[in-house]
């Protein structure tokens, strides 16, 4: 279920203050030494350490989504950046240490990222232009080449960038640039390009720096060609001719088709990126006819053969190029000049406008953004007339491949959606600049309320065409921006051609578009289109008041935000909308079933759109009582196809929840129900085989709640007096049958609801159960648990469901039948069996409710079981699956306490639940750890309120669990759960859960006396004999052991209690004993180290270490005992010795301190 925390803009908005508050917090202290005064910042740092650049960035990138919540602290965030930079390049310069960025370099990756995130023309405005700061800037630029050219770490590509832009800025300077006073020696320019002798050496370097990053692959290159362009379309440089010196040589190597030069794509785009811009250029129109002439060429090269024309950045430098040089022309043709004879002599207008539309239909998105734009641009430049042709072209372009239905509705399936793309885009972006005549409103309309329901599927079932309804939604947003509201409805509704144009209460084409937005904003797949009509309504509302029904309620109901996620926007959002006016409460009942709504490609959305049928349905207006929301959704389901899945889906979801006992719907005639129990039985067909595609779809647990639905309905019916048909009763049983065979979780969900429902129709109708009667239930589970794969799952769910049914509670033959059924799930091979038991045996306490008191024998076979399955610590190839048997197994040992809050249970039960839940709450896996501690404070007394997995993971809570064993009154059992529980988190588990429950558990044994301790260490040898039969926990009990050992506590006890140490060696002992588990065996001599110290066995200890120094076959072992023996006996031999070479290398060697140390 969606949720205001599953809404990332609303999230952002909530975080921006704290975000930006950090922000300007974590700046000084990464770019400024402490101050000794509060006047000044201190002096400036030389490098920043990584977590703190890190830092920074991570406040500045959330805010992507939503740029504009910078605007409020750019001012106190750039500028302090820039002082920081300026003031470093006063800065002797060292070498960074590991894990720090010179400050330069993290200050440029900051600035980038906020260029990147508000954009750059917004970020340059805050940078210094003052003259004074020109050659320091230029002379860094410069350093990021040398550092190259000279083999030292290269500079990140984030300070060539910021730079460039810097110089670029810097270049706006009113003054000549020769009266800048320079004395460093340029650096050298291209072999193939020289500058006048007279051309100042800052022009010289800013050229040459240009020129090298201009053949980058990075962002450089964009900066790099802004400050070319800016340079050379300065008045001083003009007059030195260096565009055109630029422009030839760049057009040079643009149009060379040498393959040895140029060697990449990227040194064609950067050529062409510097053009685009000189193309802009009044002053430098007399390069125009030659950069066209040279682009024209290029752009029509066809083939592989041409590395330019496949480039999507080429060819959308290419659109620039184009429109740029159009838009020039059309601007200096009415004075004398080459252009004017340039337009006259060629058909350059016609033709770029020609490669425009063409390029509206490109397959790479960023050339058709660049298309439409362009062509908007230049309709605003041509005569009106003209200019609304170059529209009336593009409207027509629409339907070139898109048939209509019947019923007039655009077919889209054979539509080329990129095409579609970028006519939608060209089209908003003239009404945005206003170029499309009022007259042509009519078809602008028609096309974008089309767009605004463009939708393919692809074979795989993914959809195509949310980029086509974002353009629509701007288009629109655009019409209600830039129209009047008289222009607007001169449109008749009668010129309308897509679908609910001419619905009642739609007399305006303003109150169509309103709807058509109310629709998008609601029911569309993809939230940026949902946010986006939302936008173009309160526009549309904005702007034409008194147009719409309901306007203001309208807007603050369809608002931005409310429509983000899909669900709260169909079901909430939807209903509230339908309640301001009976047009929008049609279009939205309507819509719902289409292929926004129960047609949707995912499952949680089709759900979603059948709550919003059920909700709608409880409130159809008065004035169109005769329409029937479930009529026309089982009209839908007929017409349905049954390969179909997806809808068949959403239809027969839609009919659960309408017909459902909880719906606030109207009543269901005796005809609507034997209707519905007809297209129920011609479900059937779908529910054969369960083909991938069926149970991707969802469809299984759909019908199983209509069916539910429609048993709870006719019994209701009946209740009620109504009189009803003769019931299918052959195809429930059939669709029964084929839902209880399969073991989908869907499925499963949906069967305990199903069979109860199913069950009391039959016996209300005196029908026999068939296969839902106990004793067939309990023959199929059993043979079905033999097998290794889960079919029939859902049989087993069932019996659980249907145990306390057949008598009165947990009690009678039938009940215990199929307890012991599901108990002896417990212990077959198949661990997804055993989890399903344990889920049956809970359901079954659960519908227990209040019948007839529990039969001891069957209350003890659950807790039994439940027992059982909280033990289960199988491990296979998916790791520890066992773990899930444990989860379930608790889940059912709550649900019996919860039934035993109604009914005392018997104090063996409680006994055997309470250690079992004890147990487990100090299980290492955090998931069951939290589930047991949750069980504890919900049903046994427990104060530990449960929050989160940090807060079963502290000192605190495992003190709290182990307090027991400190009390004067203690339970044994109790005491033996804790201990045996404790060796999973404080044997071998994660640090942290490692040290807080060891940390506790030494606290407890230092406070207790020797008695109390003699106490736990006897249980706890216990536990550990215990072990040997099943030494799942061997390993992690005895590095607790050792751990013990180690602190020296339960040495306490020697010479003072009668403690059985010999016992206690003779199970560590057998605990390894042929084993081959390395860890093991070095935990095994670990814990022999200390027992070492133990007058009474040390002789033993030491000739069992002795022993598995001579035989035992691994060398991490033999170095472990090595070291053992080094430590208790001081033995000096042992430490020469290489313990990893083959035993018999220190036979001699072992003798000889077998003999040592044996006889001493």
């Amino acid at each position: 279920m969606e949720s205001n925390e599953d809404d990332a803009d609303l999230q952002l908005i909530k975080a921006s203050s704290t975000l930006l508050s950090e922000l300007q917090d974590a700046l000084p202290k990464a770019l400024w030494r402490p101050s000794h005064t509060d006047s000044a910042p201190g002096r400036v740092h030389s490098q920043v350490r990584q977590s703190d650049l890190d830092h920074i960035l991570q406040l500045i990138e959330p805010f992507q989504g939503e740029p504009q919540l910078l605007d409020s602290k750019l001012k106190h965030v750039v500028p302090p950046i820039v002082d920081a930079y300026l003031q470093y390049l006063q800065l002797g310069k060292r070498a960074p240490k590991t894990s720090h960025w010179p400050l330069d370099t993290a200050l440029c990756i900051i600035l980038y990222t906020l260029c990147k995130v508000r954009g750059y023309k917004i970020i340059v405005g805050f940078l210094s232009n003052e003259p004074r700061h020109f050659k320091p800037v230029l002379q860094a630029l410069e350093r990021t080449l040398t550092q190259a050219d000279g083999g030292s770490a290269t500079a990140p590509w984030q300070l060539s960038y910021v730079l460039s832009l810097w110089v670029s800025h810097l270049l706006l300077t009113p003054f000549d640039l020769a009266s800048i006073s320079e004395l460093a020696s340029p650096i050298k320019l291209p072999a193939d390009l020289e500058f006048p002798a007279s051309t100042p050496t800052l022009a010289i370097r800013c050229a040459s720096v240009g020129l090298k990053y201009l053949y980058t692959s990075t962002k450089a290159q964009d900066a790099a060609a802004a400050m070319l362009v800016r340079l050379v379309i300065r008045p001083d440089m003009q007059k030195l001719g260096l565009a055109d010196l630029l422009t030839s040589k760049l057009l040079g190597e643009v149009s060379n088709s040498d393959s040895n030069v140029p060697t990449s794509i990227y040194e064609r785009i950067g050529p062409l990126r510097f053009l685009s811009g000189i193309a802009t250029s009044a002053d430098l129109s007399r390069l125009v006819p030659n950069i066209y002439r040279t682009c024209e060429k290029l752009s029509n090269e066809e083939g592989g053969s041409s590395v330019v024309t496949s480039n999507a950045v080429a060819k959308k430098f290419f659109v620039k190029i184009f429109r740029n040089v159009a838009i020039l022309t059309l601007r200096l043709t009415s004075a004398e000049g080459p252009l004017l004879s340039f337009l006259e002599t060629t058909s350059v207008l016609e033709d770029v406008i020609d490669y425009l539309l063409r390029s509206l239909a490109d397959r790479d998105t960023p050339v058709r953004y660049a298309a439409a734009k362009a062509l908007s641009l230049i309709i605003l430049e041509l005569e009106t007339e003209m200019g609304h042709e170059v529209i009336q072209a593009v409207l027509d372009s629409f339907w070139e491949d898109v048939p209509r239905d019947g019923s007039g509705i655009p077919d889209f399936r054979t539509a080329n959606a990129l095409k579609w793309h970028g006519l939608t885009l060209a089209l908003a972006h003239s009404l945005f600049k206003r170029t499309a005549s009022p007259e042509q409103l009519p078809d602008i309309i028609n096309a974008l309320a089309a767009a605004l329901q463009f939708e393919q599927r692809t074979a795989t079932g993914s959809s195509i065409g949310t980029n086509v309804r974002d353009a629509a939604n701007f288009g629109i947003w655009s019409m209600s921006r830039r129209y009047t509201t008289d222009e607007l409805l001169k449109v008749s509704t009668a010129t309308l051609h897509f679908a609910d144009a001419g619905n009642e209460g739609q007399d305006s084409v303003i109150q169509v578009l309103a709807v058509q937005l109310i629709l998008s904003a609601c029911l569309d797949p993809a939230g940026n289109i949902r946010r986006g009509s939302s936008a173009a309504l309160q526009e549309l509302i904005g702007r034409h008041p008194n147009q719409v029904h309901e306007g203001i309620s309208l807007v603050q109901v369809v608002e931005y935000q409310a429509v983000g996620l899909r669900r709260r926007a169909m079901v909430d959002v939807a209903n509230q909308a339908a309640d301001l006016h009976t047009t929008y409460w049609t279009a939205l009942a309507k819509c719902s079933m289409d292929w926004r709504g129960l047609g949707s490609v995912d499952i949680s959305s089709r759900e979603a759109a059948a709550a919003a049928l059920a909700k709608l349905n409880g409130k159809v207006p008065a004035s169109i009582l005769g329409y029937v929301v479930l009529d026309r959704v089982t009209k839908q389901l007929d017409q349905c196809s049954s390969k179909d899945s997806e809808l068949l889906h959403g239809l027969v979801t839609a009919v659960s929840y309408i017909i459902a006992p909880e719906s606030d719907g109207t009543s269901i005639t005796s005809e609507q129900i034997a209707n519905l129990w007809l297209r129920l039985s011609n479900m059937q067909e779908c529910m054969g085989n369960f083909p991938p595609r069926v149970l991707r779809s969802d469809l299984p647990s759909a019908v199983a709640s209509m069916l539910t639905a429609l048993c709870h309905v006719t019994l209701q019916a009946k209740e009620n007096g109504q009189q009803t048909e003769s019931l299918p009763f052959d195809a429930i049983e059939t669709i029964l049958e084929r839902l209880l065979a399969r073991q989908e979780d869907s499925i499963l969900q949906s069967i305990p609801a199903l069979v109860q429902a199913a069950a009391q129709l039959k016996r209300e109708a005196g029908i026999p159960l068939g296969g839902l009667e106990a004793q067939t239930l309990c023959g199929r589970v059993a043979l079905d648990s033999t097998k290794s794969a889960l079919h029939g799952a859902g049989r087993a769910i069932a019996l659980g469901t249907l145990g306390p049914v057949y008598g009165n509670g947990l009690a009678g033959p039938q009940a215990k039948a199929s307890i012991t059924t599901l108990a002896d799930l417990n212990a077959v091979m198949t661990v997804d069996w055993r989890i399903i038991g344990a889920k049956a045996l809970q359901l079954a306490v659960e519908n227990a409710g209040t019948g007839d008191s529990p039969e001891s024998d069957i209350l003890d076979t659950v807790v039994q079981a439940i027992h059982r399955g909280t033990r289960d610590y199988t491990v296979d190839e998916r790791g520890d699956v066992g773990s899930l048997v444990r989860l379930q197994a608790l889940s059912c040992a709550s649900s019996v306490l919860g039934y035993g809050s109604k009914r005392k249970l018997p104090e063996e039960v409680l006994n055997v639940l309470r250690t079992d839940v004890a147990r487990l709450s100090l299980e290492k896996l955090d998931r069951v750890r939290i589930a047991a501690a949750r069980c504890r404070y919900e049903w046994l007394g427990s104060e530990w309120a449960v929050r989160d997995v940090a807060s079963v993971s502290t000192e605190d809570y495992f003190a709290a669990i182990l307090s027991p064993l400190g009390a004067e009154d203690r339970d044994s059992s109790l005491e033996s759960a804790l201990l045996e529980g404790y060796i999973s988190c404080a044997g071998v588990s994660g640090e942290r859960l490692l040290q807080a429950s060891r940390l506790a558990l030494v606290e407890l044994l230092c406070r207790a006396d020797d008695a109390l301790l003699t106490v736990h260490m006897t249980t706890f040898a216990g536990i550990l004999k215990d072990m040997l039969v099943d030494a799942t926990h061997m390993h992690p009990a005895l590095e607790l052991l050792g751990f013990l050992l180690d602190m020296q506590i339960p040495q306490r006890l020697v010479g003072k209690t009668d403690f059985k140490w010999r016992n206690l060696l003779s199970t560590v002992q057998k605990a390894h004993h042929k084993s081959n588990d390395i860890q093991k065996i070095v935990a095994a001599v670990n814990v022999y180290r200390e027992l070492a110290c133990v007058p009474t066995i040390r002789g033993e200890v030491l000739k069992k270490l002795v022993s598995m120094l001579k035989t035992n076959p691994y060398p991490r072992v033999r170095i472990a005992v090595a070291e053992a023996l080094s430590v208790t006996t001081k033995e000096e031999r042992l430490l020469s010795v290489n313990w990893a070479a083959p035993i018999v290398d220190n036979k001699q060697t072992v003798a000889a301190v077998e003999v040592s140390l044996l006889a001493g």
